[in-house]
């Protein structure tokens, strides 16, 4: 799992699982690591649920969580509208559905934000990304 930063307000989220290569862009009109980090704290914390958005221009993509004990069942959809108020749940199109280890998941994210801190940090992800880093949602995945 890898979080890259790329133009200006314009992350990528990368996801090798089960032999597929996932990649969801986001921007910065909402905080999909900070989204993301909540809904691994949402599971580690025994959440038979949660949603992480990834909000685009002018659509983006929700990871949805659900049925969680030892494995999560993990499902991408991608919606053309995520922006529009009347829309937004309107025309999701599944990129990926499947089970995987709940413990794993909830590592793979904490060790993927910490990396990002490690490299980047406070100051460049703030200019970079237009947002603070969610390290509130770290310490408590921590």
């Amino acid at each position: 799992m890898h979080w890259k930063l790329g133009g200006h307000g314009s992350p990528d989220w990368h996801w090798e699982v089960a032999g597929e290569h996932l990649r969801v862009h986001t921007t910065y009109l909402g905080d999909a690591l900070r989204s993301l980090l909540r809904s691994a704290r949402d599971l580690q914390l025994g959440s038979g649920s949660s949603i992480a958005h990834f909000p685009g221009e002018p659509g983006g993509t929700r990871v949805f969580f659900s049925g969680a004990e030892e494995e999560v069942y993990v499902q991408l959809v991608d919606f053309p509208g995520l922006q529009s108020t009347a829309n937004r749940w309107a025309g999701g199109t599944p990129v990926w559905a499947g089970r995987v280890s709940t413990a794993g998941f909830v590592e793979d994210v904490r060790s993927m934000a910490e990396r990002l801190l490690a490299e980047v940090g406070e100051e460049r992800c703030l200019k970079q990304w237009g947002g603070p880093f969610p390290l509130r949602e770290l310490e408590a995945l921590r």
